[in-house]
């Protein structure tokens, strides 16, 4: 995948994550956007071929302040390669932008048939719900109940 392809995926997972998300919360939030971003450092044993780790990268396990898409492109794109799977969802947001978190696993490959998540149809971002409150589901696990989306830092 090359830098155009990874970037038109973040932009596709956060117009599918966007839309679902308004509709679970009571709140307002603006339609721009920015990212925070944490690379995770752990590992499993035992790496295929193609993929690889960047274990003495300072960005591991530090989190980015609010950037916007390019910056995340810049950040997690390292060496041609990118995460093999990365989890994208709404996590805050202000008066003026909607806040996502990309949390990214530190197993990086430049070869397509590790990434994760191809069925979503933007690999490697999986697109994920804001942390919901029980009350806010039936016994199905379907949303009956609008929820504030900070309902959980309070």
């Amino acid at each position: 995948m090359n830098k155009e392809e990874f970037y038109n995926n973040l932009i596709k997972a956060t117009e599918a994550v966007y839309p679902f998300t308004c509709k679970m919360v009571v709140n307002q939030l603006p339609d721009d956007f920015k990212y925070v971003v944490k690379i995770y450092s752990n590992f499993r044993e035992g790496l295929e071929k193609g993929e690889m780790t960047f274990p003495d990268v300072k960005k591991l396990n530090q989190t980015t302040k609010p950037i916007d898409a390019k910056e995340v492109i810049d950040i997690l794109w390292m060496d041609n390669a990118i995460p093999e799977w990365i989890n994208i969802q709404v996590d805050d947001y202000d008066e003026n932008y909607t806040y996502f978190s990309l949390e990214c696993c530190g197993r990086y490959s430049k070869r397509k048939e590790h990434l994760y998540h191809v069925q979503e149809g933007y690999p490697p971002f999986h697109s994920l719900s804001p942390a919901l409150p029980s009350a806010s589901l039936n016994e199905d696990g379907e949303v009956i109940l609008k929820f504030d989306i900070r309902w959980n830092k309070k």
